[in-house]
């Protein structure tokens, strides 16, 4: 199955779940190269669950936002404890 583009991922994920705030990753680094989601929002809850908690170091990724990357064929990795990415497979 092939990956959804940055692009069209980062349009699904902010139509179905607007408070993830999902940005491109170079608007994060600062790099036009680079290619993954920022997740501004991640420490946001969504039905009534963070999108994303590393503190107590259960990385977790909130089942919605799970399902939908796992659907495009992408991943996402934790930046730091509040701080959410997502990359293609």
């Amino acid at each position: 199955m092939a990956c959804w583009s940055e692009e069209d991922l980062i349009i699904q994920i902010n139509s179905l779940y607007p408070i993830a705030k999902a940005t491109p990753l170079k608007d994060f680094y600062g790099d036009d190269d680079t290619v993954g989601i920022w997740f501004r929002g991640s420490e946001e809850h969504l039905d009534g669950r963070l999108i994303y908690d590393n503190y107590n170091l259960n990385s977790f990724c909130h089942p919605k936002i799970l399902a939908l990357l796992e659907k495009a064929n992408w991943t996402w990795e934790a930046y730091d404890s509040g701080t959410m990415m997502a990359y293609p497979d």
